[in-house]
């Protein structure tokens, strides 16, 4: 009898251990979390994350929270794509902060360092085509760091994009005809490209599923300020009228 109890006690005890060790869940958040449709419904999505911001604060007040969060943010081990995706949410930031939309991604080699990163630029620059993977791309292969990693204007293997957002039917082209594998924060609510790839003409399909466009394993605050940043538009109306 007292082997018995003794080895219900360890059992119970590495249950626990391994329950400790365990991943949290990276979907755990309701799909229906990822669509915004109000300034209102924003300010209190914000408010609900664990940022400091009030219903009431005002644009300045809000990027200042949103920047100290990110700053003191430590990537989460149980999420395999934490640190990347805080560094893609850190440039959709500056994106919404420097005047444009809150969209952020960043490069990563086969070793995972990052050797790029940049925002949405299309109203900074007054550029239709500069969504954040575009600028990404573009202001990487003008730099004279790109040259080592690529041969004309195909990149080596092993390159990764990760993105604040699921990326559009225009930059998931873009990504696969430069040969990068793409993760991404949050899912797009209307143009994400990731889950519609099947529909588009057979050549562009082959080259597109070449390259695996997935969502990242991020923790649920970045994927949830992810999907927010996308939506500081409502904030103040900005872009074309």
């Amino acid at each position: 009898m007292r082997k018995i109890l003794v080895f219900v006690i360890y059992l119970v005890f590495e249950t626990c251990i391994i329950a400790q060790q365990a991943p949290l869940p990276v979907d755990s958040i309701p799909k229906g979390y990822f669509v915004t449709h109000s300034r209102a419904e924003l300010m209190q999505k914000l408010s609900d994350l664990p940022l400091g911001i009030k219903v009431n604060d005002h644009i300045p007040d809000i990027i200042q929270k949103i920047e100290r969060f990110l700053i003191s943010y430590q990537p989460q081990k149980q999420y395999s794509d934490d640190l990347y995706a805080r560094e893609a949410v850190f440039q959709a930031l500056l994106g919404f902060k420097t005047g444009g939309y809150g969209i952020g991604s960043v490069l990563v080699d086969s070793k995972g360092n990052i050797i790029y990163k940049s925002h949405n630029s299309q109203i900074q620059r007054h550029r239709s085509d500069l969504h954040a993977e575009m600028t990404l791309l573009t202001d990487f292969e003008e730099s004279s760091r790109s040259k080592q990693y690529k041969n004309v204007y195909i990149y080596i293997p092993g390159l990764t994009v990760y993105s604040s957002a699921e990326p559009c039917p225009m930059c998931l082209i873009r990504l696969a005809i430069v040969g990068v594998n793409t993760r991404y924060c949050c899912p797009g609510p209307d143009d994400g490209m990731a889950n519609r790839i099947s529909y588009l003409p057979p050549n562009w399909r082959d080259i597109a599923f070449k390259y695996p466009c997935i969502k990242d394993q991020s923790s649920p605050v970045l994927q949830k300020l992810a999907h927010l940043l996308f939506f500081t538009y409502l904030l103040d109306d900005r872009g074309p009228k």
